[in-house]
């Protein structure tokens, strides 16, 4: 029996919104193809069959759907696919899906809730922030129809955490950020900071190390503030840095301070190593060609992995390093210079002060 985990693409870079700052938009555009449709039945057989060969027909096979906006592909599309996993009775199949929440109705979340699925809904915050940044292609702010999708999600009991991208106009607003999430009953959240385009340039959206320091302290101690008074939120950084206290590993890979093969999937089969470089550069191949093993031991994977560490100044003497590891190389641009860190400055009140909550030395 084994273990694998996959990232699918099954509307490829697709998607019915036009967020001001998607990262894949950005990435699939620096491809010499963009974008490649919804999977095709004959790929998302082969896909299946790729993911019963990596377990040896047996285990357990983790799939996460993303996009683009994995939706569009539509309903029918993700039930054809589930049958196909029940085919192997000696797998089990646990199910993810990140989407923008915005397509989201009574039967999507019956099927949801039937498949046991965990839903990542992408919401950033109040609703004149999320308008400002996530819309559909007439202009149309989403914050309402995400809301609609999540009361659905409520309604038929199915598992859902919020994921919110940190502009450094949000930077400026941690406590009202917390007090969001508050009030409307979020208990689970998910952060991740707005990236810079890959060309490096200013877009005026990405968080810079300045951004990054003031709003993750002001949203930690609003975070404790809350957790006081009862109020406890799951906050995916909190969670990680707490476990590694503890002496358990972290689950997000951006912490172990090196790459892993991750498999992203596209939707014509190619895969890649990782969500953030679904690059040409990065391709390792292609499921109709190669078995997942077989892609994770080519050329470019290795490539990948062999340039994943971080190799910048303040990492090498940093008091907390084996906690962060120098970060996720993509993310790390966000708060890492050659010669400060943000992420530190963050750490060092974040560690002392869940080490006294939680009653750790």
């Amino acid at each position: 029996m084994g273990t694998v985990s996959v990232m699918v693409k099954p509307a490829s870079s697709a998607c019915n919104l036009r967020c001001r700052y998607c990262f894949y938009a950005d990435a699939a555009a620096s491809r010499e193809v963009a974008g490649h449709g919804v999977m095709k039945a004959e790929t998302a057989e082969l896909l299946a069959q790729r993911l019963a060969e990596a377990v040896g027909f047996a285990g357990d096979v983790h799939v996460n759907f993303q996009g683009g906006e994995p939706t569009v592909a539509g309903l029918a599309w993700f039930q054809r696919f589930a049958s196909l996993m029940d085919a192997y009775p000696a797998i089990t199949t646990h199910w993810a899906i990140q989407t923008n929440g915005t397509l989201l109705d009574e039967e999507w979340a019956a099927f949801l809730a039937e498949r046991d699925f965990l839903v990542g809904v992408s919401l950033d915050g109040p609703r004149a922030n999320m308008d400002h940044f996530r819309f559909d292609a007439a202009g149309e702010g989403a914050y309402a129809r995400v809301m609609r999708g999540i009361e659905h999600l409520r309604a038929a009991g199915v598992e859902y955490n919020i994921l919110t991208v940190v502009t450094r106009l949000l930077a400026q607003k941690p406590k009202q950020l917390m007090q969001f999430y508050l009030s409307h009953g979020f208990s689970d959240v998910q952060l991740i900071p707005c990236l810079p385009p890959l060309d490096g340039s200013d877009d005026g959206m990405s968080l810079r190390p300045q951004d990054y320091r003031s709003f993750y302290l002001g949203f930690f101690h609003a975070w404790q503030r809350a957790a006081k008074q009862g109020q406890l939120v799951r906050v995916n950084l909190f969670d990680n840095v707490l476990g590694m206290l503890m002496g358990h590993p972290p689950y997000q890979c951006g912490m172990l301070g090196r790459c892993t093969v991750q498999y992203v999937i596209e939707a014509n089969g190619d895969v890649y190593p990782c969500d953030f470089y679904c690059l040409d550069e990065y391709l390792m191949g292609n499921l109709a060609t190669a078995t997942l093993h077989e892609l994770s031991a080519s050329a470019p994977a290795q490539t990948f992995l062999d340039t994943s560490a971080c190799r910048r100044e303040p990492c090498a003497s940093c008091p907390f390093a084996r906690i962060c590891n120098g970060g996720c190389r993509r993310q790390n641009v966000c708060y890492l210079t050659e010669d400060s860190c943000a992420y530190q400055a963050v750490l060092a009140e974040m560690v002392p002060a869940l080490a006294r909550m939680y009653g750790l030395r």
